[in-house]
């Protein structure tokens, strides 16, 4: 069957009245720009602003992308004539760790009083977006309406490939990167500059950046001054960006502004189906939730015994809040209602047009019987792993150089781990384990081999006692290098293995399986399910057309919104904080974490004007990889910088609203108070201002 033009579609096969008929929330899959398609018609209608293509094109090549070249992270947006750039302080933590040396940079920040002290950071980039082009002819040549759907994507994949490498050859010194919107409905071919040369500026305290800490994360009103700069610099000095950069407003963010936040939003769950999303509801995220619950309970008392463990541990904080965030939206009865009609619209629109119906009316079936194999799948994907058992993990290793089919190449590897392997037991990981196969037995069946292998004689009808079981498995054969290299080298090396009846053995040669198996078939579920997401993502096209916003993808987007406050809580939440909450939070909390204030903003306090703005929230959409986006006014200016949501906002990664959900940044005012005040930085203060409009 020929291949249908789906924008086509959209203005001429599906009539305005038959959509008219069913009234649709458009903002619902989000408001997350491309810039090669603009929603000017609905800009203009919702806030009487129309911009031009300059103002499109300067919003776009002022803002970036942030992270290793072939793996960003986060946003940023140059913010002077002389390559400063400003992000968050959590986007580049870990940069600023790794070039520290002995001094605690992270803790107790740092300022560059000069820029001979501006300190390189090696691998960090920028990627700057500054073209694109519409290549979706290009990706479907070759592909035949009779090609099946593995031949077809290999052809689709080949000419992706095709079209970078071109791209290349005729772009030097450029990075390319072919863009799937809309599932696959629509391609874009996106050309970076990149700029390599990042020294880092200004890095405020940890405790300035992570006020409030996890009681605070994803809330508002919040006083977290979350700001970081580093320069880009090209032939050693400072990179000339005085064609494009966003000005400096001196007054900053004010209420009931026109705000637009330009970044690279990562990824969402706005188009998944009803029936994917009670799958997360039901069995993805209580797992994965209760994992986190126990594993921070667990991970406290050890969180002081290294650094990396408070890391570990405020990583794990910030995902139990984020998930258990979007858990509680999918039990929201009256947000699941508006998916539901939203669905239910779609649905029909598809029904009632003759080639649509033909083309998409079997998707929902086709996810579904996708769906309820995945209820089998998840729990042994979550728990036919090694865990934190490093017994296992060599045993796997073991079983891996076993099996013959297995490519020789895998095996000679796996031997060569098993053979040098170094892993042992903490007190920590200890517990971590205990606590894995308790869970593991909520949610697997009380026959499971698995389990009744590690259990072994530990496991009862009425349960097993975990404890004396992972004492038993650390204490296995599996320890001994000799006996390793004794069944890899051996004569009868696999017969000693399969006749073991060590329990670590024995856990080993069940597993190994057991997790192929599960790797297999998650495998085959991504794929089908990556088929069908995709037929939906161009379904949606079909039907809606550029009305709707395109699923993220951690490219350049833009959003916009108004800076507003909203109810919360049976009160109101003020569309600003002040330092008059900063101050009096720490005094409320005895100055103790997560609430203490760092002793230079102690010292400078009577410098400090307390009427100032902390924070702010506005109706933007952002998601994760929006951490470090300015925020604009219509007329480019900064009066801010994206660092959170509130926690309202999570439920906004499967059905996006505004009436409390808030995009939570830092105000213009915190950031120019902590570099005049605390951190000496008037030449930075200076660079910001200058040619700055009011």
């Amino acid at each position: 069957m020929k291949r249908l033009p789906f924008a086509l579609l959209a203005a001429l096969l599906l009539s305005a009245s038959v959509l008219a008929q069913r009234p649709v929330d458009h903002l619902a899959l989000g408001k997350m720009w491309t810039f090669e398609n603009p929603p000017l018609a609905y800009l203009e209608k919702e806030y009487g602003f129309k911009p031009d293509q300059k103002w499109l094109d300067s919003l776009r090549l002022g803002a970036l992308r942030l992270g290793e070249r072939d793996n960003p992270w986060c946003s940023a947006s140059f913010v002077s004539p002389k390559g400063l750039i400003m992000t968050n302080h959590h986007c580049v933590r870990d940069q600023v760790a790794q070039v520290q040396g002995p001094k605690d940079w992270v803790k107790n920040g740092f300022a560059a009083t000069s820029l001979e002290d501006e300190v390189r950071i090696p691998e960090l980039t920028v990627h700057q977006l500054i073209a694109q082009d519409d290549v979706t002819s290009k990706v479907h040549v070759g592909i035949a309406a009779t090609d099946d759907d593995v031949t077809a994507a290999s052809k689709r994949k080949a000419n992706i490939e095709a079209l970078t490498v071109a791209a290349d050859e005729q772009h030097l010194g450029h990075m390319h990167e072919v863009v799937a919107l809309y599932q696959g409905a629509a391609y874009q071919l996106y050309r970076y500059r990149i700029w390599d040369d990042l020294r880092l500026v200004v890095a405020p305290h940890l405790q300035t950046a992570h006020y409030g800490g996890d009681p605070d994360n994803f809330t508002y009103p919040r006083w977290s001054i979350d700001f970081s700069f580093v320069r880009a610099y090209v032939d050693d000095k400072p990179a000339d960006t005085s064609a494009h950069y966003f000005r400096w407003r001196q007054t900053g963010a004010q209420d009931g502004d026109l705000v637009f936040i330009p970044g690279n939003p990562g990824n969402t769950n706005r188009q998944m189906t009803m029936q994917q999303l009670a799958l997360q509801r039901d069995l993805e995220y209580p797992m994965v939730v209760e994992q986190l619950q126990h594993s921070i309970s667990i991970l406290e008392p050890f969180k002081n015994r290294a650094p990396q463990l408070l890391t570990t541990l405020l990583s794990w904080q910030n995902s139990y809040k984020a998930i258990k965030g979007m858990l509680n939206g999918l039990h929201d009865p009256a947000l699941m209602l508006k998916k539901r009609e939203h669905e239910q619209h779609f649905r029909g629109a598809i029904a009632e047009h003759k080639e649509l119906g033909k083309k998409y009316g079997d998707l929902w079936r086709e996810i579904n019987r996708l769906v309820d194999k995945q209820r089998d799948l998840l729990p042994k994907a979550m728990f036919y792993q090694p865990g934190f058992s490093s017994i296992m993990q060599r045993g796997l290793l073991v079983a891996k150089c076993l099996d013959e089919t297995v490519d020789e190449n895998d095996r000679k590897e796996a031997r060569e781990l098993a053979v040098s392997f170094a892993g042992g037991s903490s007190p920590l990981s200890h517990a971590l384990l205990i606590d894995q196969f308790e869970r593991a037995s909520n949610w697997l069946r009380a026959d499971d081999p698995f389990l009744v292998a590690v259990g072994g004689e530990h496991k009862s009808a009425r349960g097993a006692d975990w404890a004396a079981a992972i004492g038993e498995l650390n204490s296995s054969v599996l320890r001994r290098d000799a006996f390793v290299r004794q069944v890899l080298d051996g004569p009868i090396g696999a017969d000693m293995w399969l006749k073991s009846k060590d329990v670590g053995v024995v856990s080993a040669r069940v597993l190994w399986p057991l997790m192929r198996n599960a790797e297999k078939t998650q495998e085959l579920l991504d794929g089908g399910m990556g088929k069908q997401g995709s037929r939906l993502g161009q379904a949606l096209h079909a039907v809606y057309g550029s009305n709707i916003s395109p699923d993220a993808t951690m490219t350049l987007r833009f959003s916009d919104g108004r800076v507003k406050g909203y109810e919360y809580n049976g009160t109101l939440a003020p569309w600003a904080t002040t330092f008059y909450g900063l101050y009096g939070r720490g005094i409320e909390f005895g100055n103790a974490y997560p609430f203490d204030i760092p002793g230079p903003w102690l010292d400078k306090q009577d410098a400090i004007d307390m009427s100032k703005r902390v924070c702010f929230s506005s109706t933007n959409d952002i998601v994760g990889g929006n951490s470090g986006s300015c925020v604009v006014d219509e007329n480019l200016r900064v009066v801010g910088l994206v660092f959170d949501g509130n926690i309202e906002s999570l439920p906004n990664d499967f059905y996006f609203t505004s009436e409390v959900a808030r995009a939570v940044s830092v105000h213009t005012d915190a950031i120019i108070t902590a570099l005049q005040h605390i951190y000496g930085m008037s030449r930075i203060v200076e660079e910001l201002r200058d040619g700055a409009g009011r």
